[in-house]
């Protein structure tokens, strides 16, 4: 899977500096007896316009509650982190409309407040989104992401308008944000799964000798009892299939070597308590699977 984020966007940037600018100018004009008040309080009483004329207010809260942008990480990490963090955000949104219940939340500052500083992490959330680029088996995940974040986005336009306009009117706000939420836990579920598959391609880890001593003195001796002369000849043929299994490669059985891990997976899940058994598993389904090619 393909997958990239730019570190640096130059329009928020570009933003950021207007907003830098301003604060320069209006702590420069600010009375001598407020010279000690802070930069950051002077920011958070800072009124700007948004192009469609509504006035918002940019504080403190929306600007450290920002989140850091992914930067490093698996393809498959990076999808997840970024999918998780629409699915909080468009959550917040959600419970910030349920709070309008109430009658008077809408019209007050404070949850105006939080709603421009929800929206503001949202949005960061959607763009990151959006500059993904997937492949293969992580399309599902990043198609369900898609419709989460263009229901998510637009519930987030109808709530700025109702507020810019001052009227309560965005009950399909409420509607498209649930909708949201679902499809990003659906897209979760989908990376999860998509995950699962990649990791159970990869090579597994050599059979760690403490651990495996552990398993061998477990089935012997459950198999035949403490004592048993049975006992060695067990260990002997738990011992072997460890080695038979040490020395197997897809090469070697005729197999590529996705197919040869993810049978040496289940294998290693299904049989984690028996290594006999756990080779003959490898075996069968090795030799079951060249037939098929």
């Amino acid at each position: 899977m393909k997958l990239t984020i730019p570190a640096h966007d130059g329009r928020r940037s570009m933003k950021w500096s207007t907003l830098a600018i301003g604060l320069t100018v209006t702590v420069a004009l600010v009375a001598p007896a407020t010279a000690q008040q802070s930069l950051g309080d002077v920011a958070g009483s800072i009124k700007l316009k948004h192009p469609e004329g509504e006035s918002v207010v940019i504080d403190r809260y929306a600007i450290t509650q920002s989140r850091q942008r992914p930067t490093s990480g698996t393809d498959s990490e990076l999808l997840s982190e970024v999918v998780a963090a629409c699915l909080t955000e468009t959550t917040a949104l959600h419970d910030l409309v349920e709070e309008t219940r109430d009658g008077t939340s809408f019209y007050r500052d404070p949850w105006r407040d939080r709603v421009e500083a929800v929206g503001f992490r949202l949005d960061v959330a959607l763009e990151d989104l959006r500059l993904i680029v997937v492949d293969g088996r992580y399309q599902e995940a990043y198609d369900l992401a898609g419709q989460g974040a263009d229901m998510a986005g637009d519930a987030l336009v109808i709530l700025r308008s109702a507020i810019a306009d001052d009227r309560p009117v965005f009950s399909e706000s409420k509607i498209l944000s649930k909708e949201a939420v679902r499809l990003f836990e659906r897209a979760q579920t989908a990376t999860g799964v998509a995950s699962r598959a990649d990791a159970a391609e990869q090579e597994a880890p050599p059979i760690n000798p403490i651990e495996a001593d552990r398993v061998m003195s477990a089935a012997c001796g459950g198999q035949y009892g403490v004592g048993s002369s049975r006992v060695d000849s067990c260990f002997d043929e738990q011992r072997a299939a460890v080695d038979a299994m040490a020395g197997r490669f897809p090469a070697d059985v005729g197999l590529d070597v996705a197919s040869f891990n993810v049978i040496r997976h289940n294998c290693r899940f299904e049989w984690s308590d028996n290594y006999v058994n756990q080779d003959r598993c490898e075996r069968t389904r090795m030799a079951r699977k060249k037939a098929q090619n």
